[in-house]
């Protein structure tokens, strides 16, 4: 038969451990509770991490589709100023051109006044030959007059009237010829001021 010593011991015993079992029990309930919670709460609570462009899928994508872009960009701009360019070697050409053709009419000008006073300048020399008197006289003389002092003033008015109108006329011709030349000036001198922006314009 068991002593009071033997029950109290085993009694010790089975305490014990039924409380390491209670505590084992727990134990496990406790992670079998807290596992799912736990699983969830870093999803929950925490902040994604940021991802580097590195680490996106279409990151490459979109860097070669941005390059591309900037390739067009500067295809187009390149494009463009081929364009300007061109159009202001267009537009200096046809200004070229127009003061070519005013120059050569201005010189042509020159040439008409210059044939103009060639063919005065005879007429002229030959009205101052018929005002002097000794060959006023010997026209009068070959025609013949009862009134010589008044037919000698008529001729004298009519040929000095004739020079008065030839000089005019050459006076004219000598003022549009000035005009003219320095109008050819200028031309020439824009001719050479394009020449140089041509060559400039067309410069690679």
């Amino acid at each position: 038969m068991p002593t009071p010593s033997t029950l109290r011991f085993s009694s010790i015993v089975c305490g014990a451990g039924l409380i390491l079992l209670a505590c084992t029990v727990q134990t496990a309930f406790s992670k079998l509770i807290q596992t799912p919670g736990s699983a969830q709460t870093p999803a929950t609570n925490s902040t994604p991490a940021k991802q580097s462009p590195n680490d996106c899928p279409d990151s490459d994508r979109l860097q070669r589709e941005v390059a591309r872009l900037n390739s067009e960009v500067q295809r187009l701009r390149k494009r463009v100023s081929d364009l300007e360019k061109d159009q202001q070697v267009t537009t200096i050409r046809d200004q070229l051109l127009k003061e070519e053709k005013r120059s050569e009419d201005l010189q042509l000008r020159l040439t008409e006044i210059a044939e103009k006073e060639a063919n005065l300048q005879p007429s002229l020399e030959l009205v101052n030959q018929q005002l002097r008197p000794e060959n006023i006289e010997r026209e009068l003389a070959a025609v013949g007059s009862t009134k010589p002092e008044e037919a000698r003033e008529e001729v004298r008015r009519r040929r000095a009237a004739e020079q008065q109108r030839i000089q005019t006329q050459l006076g004219l011709l000598r003022q549009d010829k000035s005009r003219t030349q320095s109008s050819l000036s200028t031309a020439d001198m824009m001719i050479q001021r394009l020449k140089q922006k041509l060559a400039e314009a067309m410069r690679p």
